[in-house]
């Protein structure tokens, strides 16, 4: 007899089996409808590079004399230097780029905000680096945070932290975004028009914390955002008596709203707001995210329309799968979709981003691939490459092994390779750390490798199919969640890692533009924090994935708010499956039923500690794959809704690369890493033919290919195979492997 939890496997897999083999079956002639019923998305177009492939980055440089060369990949240098002094260091660092074939450069600058201000010449500082090379083009990098004079004359305007008044403006700051776009028009007067305009390609707005568009975590408590928020209100509700009502609070005046107090964000005690009573917090969450969006869209707006040369206008805003805290400002990305931003600069993730690391991307890339928008990953990886005070040279430190560098450097531009994004390498102080001729003929190497898959031009045949996994994240949960840290470190951050260490295809989108279908079909959808799902909701995804034919996984609390009514009975009307919610706080962590290939049977997964609320599955028509060790109850099941999709429920905050990975398998959805006596779960990065992997741990992996392909290695020529659907892959801790894939069949690339 079994053990009470346990199930036994056979008769399950062979069920689980069968239900994947009917749905995938239904899923070939879902997706070719769906290929006509939803917008089509295709990878931008990359233009070729004049010179590049066979004669090396040298002569993808060469060209006109002083001509700039705006028609290579997107590969940039960026250097901030914050002295003076550090300008000599940048500029060897140029001319290194220049020797590399990288001739784009992000170039900091700081407008005058008043005829007071000493204008920044930066004329005089792009000519020193068209100096170091001839055929430099510039991303102008544009300081909005005011300047200190400006900062105390208008002390009022700026952000109140912890009772002091900082250098960072507020973002409901009327008088700031006035000031700042006249600093704006002067800045463009200075540049566009002159010697040095047709250089520049466009402009990265930065303000606030960081330049990243970034609340402090402790909030802004000024009175200019106090006032911002009771303005955000009047306009949210259309009315006092509204607001009033809404708040619990009849007959209030607008000018009574106060900024509400900010909860312990690592709270996993009380998850999410109460309704009606902590409404006032909701809303205020919900505020940062759109004032801040606001702000940086008003800038946007008034660049586009006075600039004379039709730039690229970015910013380093919607970080949405980070784990910053709820109250940052950076969950309105969506608000920005139509606007003049032309896309996004964003650091590699903040977590797991060393050697062996995921390296995720920091928001929903796809959603902006699928407008035609730009996203710019910036590599500011630790080199290891430090200035000695008294010799004054630069050196790598001690213990620091260039290779490890390196190979994370390849991870890095393989992630932006593979989906056509822009990669800037970044000195973030002008301290030198690119100040190394090894790394720039890796870098000039990158560029050869990007510049001949341009000129291959077209995606292969297989890139017309969906792809294995699409990760959904939801900027409007982030107004309902008490707990910060804690939950996005595990379902947010957590969950694109696990999907990326899956081993399969992986692209990531808004919630937004599933339900508007900006985004084509899926074979399986991972859904992280879709906590905010009504009724219309619902229905237009299960319409959508019964026509698709699709696979589902929801993580947590999945549309646990309908509107302002919280409970377990929405999560059931979501998943399909009757869920109960424990009383009170319950103890998280889970183990597996079933026996599998990346999981064995008992392993445990899932969060640590008690959480309120927690759920668990009590529904006989559902498979139960796993149960909470304290309680016994079903935390994870899998149940077909009317023969048309396919509904995974993950009652658990969080989800790892081993149990998605096993999830995929019973889904029968193909992978690019076989299972073994050892599962390493490394990253990979797919798409447009091309596959990347990026070692955990030493060992052999088994690769299995979706066809036969010939194989080629990207950085190294003579590693390759012809007419393979598999082969083994010894890798090392942390390097990376960079393959194109072209299938039988694939027609030659044009030349």
């Amino acid at each position: 007899m079994s053990e009470p939890g346990k199930v036994k496997n056979t008769g399950l897999y062979l069920r689980l089996l069968g239900l994947a083999a009917v749905m995938a079956l239904a899923a070939a002639a879902g997706l070719w409808v769906g290929k006509w019923s939803v917008p089509g998305e295709t990878a931008p177009a990359l233009a070729p590079a004049p010179g590049a492939g066979a004669n090396g980055p040298q002569a993808a440089a060469e060209g006109a004399e002083g001509e700039p060369d705006t028609d290579g990949p997107p590969l940039y240098f960026s250097a901030r230097p914050d002295a003076p002094e550090d300008w000599k260091t940048v500029m060897e660092e140029a001319a290194l780029a220049a020797e590399a074939g990288i001739t784009r450069h992000i170039v900091p600058v700081a407008p005058a905000w008043s005829d007071e201000d000493p204008p920044d010449d930066v004329t005089a500082r792009l000519k020193q680096y068209m100096a170091a090379n001839p055929r430099a083009s510039f991303l102008l990098q544009v300081d909005m945070n005011p300047p200190a004079a400006w900062a105390k004359a208008h002390e009022s305007e700026m952000m109140l932290v912890n009772g002091s008044a900082g250098p960072l403006p507020s973002a409901a700051s009327q008088q700031w975004i006035e000031d700042g776009r006249a600093a704006l028009r002067k800045l463009l007067a200075s540049v566009e028009g002159g010697e040095v305009s047709r250089r520049i390609e466009g402009y990265i707005l930065c303000a606030m914390e960081g330049g990243h568009w970034m609340l402090p975590e402790a909030g802004d408590r000024s009175e200019t955002n106090r006032q911002g928020f009771r303005d955000w209100l009047v306009r949210h509700y259309q009315s006092e008596a509204a607001l009033g009502e809404a708040w619990g609070r009849p007959g209030m005046s607008a000018d009574e709203v106060t900024l509400p107090e900010l909860p312990d964000f690592n709270d996993t005690g009380q998850v999410f707001v109460r309704f009606p009573e902590e409404r006032p917090l909701s809303d205020y969450l919900r505020y940062t995210s759109e004032s801040t969006a606001d702000a940086l869209a008003a800038f946007t707006a008034h660049l586009a329309e006075v600039s004379m040369i039709s730039p690229k206008i970015l910013a380093p805003y919607g970080f949405s799968l980070e784990m910053a805290g709820n109250a940052s400002g950076h969950f309105a990305l969506g608000n920005l979709l139509e606007s003049d931003l032309s896309g996004v600069v964003s650091p590699v993730s903040q977590t797991d981003r060393g050697l062996g690391g995921a390296g995720g991307y920091a928001g929903p890339v796809h959603s902006l691939l699928a407008r035609g928008k730009t996203w710019t990953v910036l590599d500011d990886t630790r080199t290891g490459m430090e200035r000695d005070p008294a010799a004054g040279t630069v050196a790598r430190m001690r213990g620091v092994r260039a290779e490890d560098i390196f190979e994370v450097q390849k991870r890095n531009f393989a992630s932006a390779l593979v989906d056509g994004l822009g990669l800037a390498w970044a000195d973030p102080l002008g301290d030198g750390w690119l100040l190394d001729g090894d790394q720039w003929r890796l870098f000039g190497k990158m560029r050869e490798i990007y510049a001949a898959r341009a000129e291959e031009g077209g995606a292969s045949p297989e890139e017309n199919a969906a792809p294995g996994l699409t990760v959904v994240v939801d900027e409007a949960a982030r107004a309902v969640q008490r707990c910060a840290g804690p939950l996005n470190a595990l379902l947010v951050s957590g969950g694109r890692d696990a999907a990326l260490r899956a081993g399969v295809r992986t692209r990531f989108v808004l919630l937004q533009d599933v339900l508007e279908e900006r985004v084509g079909p899926s074979r399986t959808w991972l859904f992280l924090n879709a906590f905010r799902l009504d009724a219309d909701a619902r229905e237009r995804l299960h319409d959508r994935f019964a026509r698709e034919r699709a696979s589902v996984v929801w993580l947590y609390a999945p549309g646990y708010f309908d509107g302002d009514t919280a409970s377990a009975e929405n999560i059931s009307a979501v998943t399909g499956m009757e869920v109960r919610a424990f009383d009170g706080p319950a103890a998280a962590g889970s183990l597996f039923s079933l026996s599998g290939q990346f999981l064995a049977q008992d392993a445990p997964f899932g969060a640590a500690g008690m959480w309120s609320p927690v759920f668990h599955i009590e529904d006989a028509g559902a498979d139960a794959l796993a149960r909470y060790a304290d309680s016994g109850k079903t935390s994870l099941a899998v149940k077909s809704i009317n023969g048309e999709w396919t509904s995974i429920y993950v009652a658990e905050p969080g989800v790892t690369p081993g149990l998605l990975a096993e999830i995929l398998r019973i889904l029968e959805e193909p992978l690019f890493v076989a299972p073994g006596e050892t599962n390493y779960f490394d990253p990979v990065y797919a798409g447009r033919g091309l596959l990347a992997l990026h070692a955990t741990e030493p060992g052999k992996r088994a690769v299995v290919l979706p066809d036969y392909c010939d194989v080629q290695d990207l950085f190294d020529p003579s590693a390759g195979w012809t007419q393979k659907d598999e082969f083994v892959l010894p890798l090392r801790t942390g390097e990376t492997r960079v393959f194109s894939l072209k299938p039988m069949g694939a027609a030659a690339p044009p030349r």
